[in-house]
């Protein structure tokens, strides 16, 4: 799947040292053959230090510096942009867009998991027995009937990738993310979901996500 490109931008991703939202940006450019500049801040400090100069729009990380000039924010839209670089967006608008949705759908999926966990950055204040409560709710209700979809658009895909497109698109990379680490790491959920073991679509498609042989690579290369 590498590509060369003439030409090819110089990319440099700015995240903490954890997976999170910069994960799913750093698969894409390791299955693409993309050149990454992966830099992980060393400290809070570095974060906000970049955040006074201003560099970043709305505050947050991941942050992709294009060509030491240009720099774009939010994950989806940076994702998007990579894709287009190296052909992995369809051309097509409908195919384009079901992409999209299943892209999005995503960030549907886990955001009560993310107002939860990240409360007063919404304008929610939930002390520990509420927020027990919600993930409790998340665990038995919401996560399963968004990963029932999930089940569903995987076994009616004929390619084994999400999005029903001939090689992995952006949706692939972001709820590989989510079902490969997020979930069965986040303790807040209950041990049965975690496990995906009702998901049998959904392991499956972690399995055959993490044989490529550049995502192989790539986790070698992590340790």
């Amino acid at each position: 799947p590498k590509r060369k490109m003439d030409q090819a931008p110089k990319l440099k991703l700015y995240y903490f040292n954890i997976k999170g939202k910069g994960e799913p940006i750093r698969l894409f450019c390791a299955y693409t053959g993309l050149e990454l500049e992966d830099y992980r801040f060393a400290s809070g400090q570095e974060f906000a230090d970049l955040k006074e100069a201003g560099k970043l729009a709305f505050g947050q990380v991941p942050l992709l510096e294009v060509d030491g000039k240009h720099q774009l924010i939010q994950s989806g839209a940076i994702l998007r942009y990579l894709a287009k670089l190296t052909k992995l967006y369809p051309e097509d608008p409908l195919e384009a867009a079901k992409v999209d949705a299943i892209f999005d759908q995503e960030t549907d999926a886990f955001m009560g998991v993310t107002v939860a966990s990240y409360t007063t950055r919404f304008g929610i204040e939930l002390d520990d027995a509420t927020k027990q409560r919600a993930f409790d709710m998340i665990s038995k209700e919401t996560l399963p009937r968004h990963l029932g979809s999930v089940e569903k658009l995987l076994k009616a895909s004929s390619t084994g990738w999400i999005a029903g497109t001939e090689k992995p698109s952006p949706a692939d990379f972001v709820w590989f993310a989510r079902l490969d680490d997020y979930i069965p790491n986040r303790m807040q959920l209950s041990e049965k979901l975690r496990s995906l073991d009702d998901y049998p679509e959904c392991k499956a498609y972690v399995e055959r996500f993490r044989a490529l042989e550049p995502i192989k690579e790539y986790y070698a290369k992590q340790g």
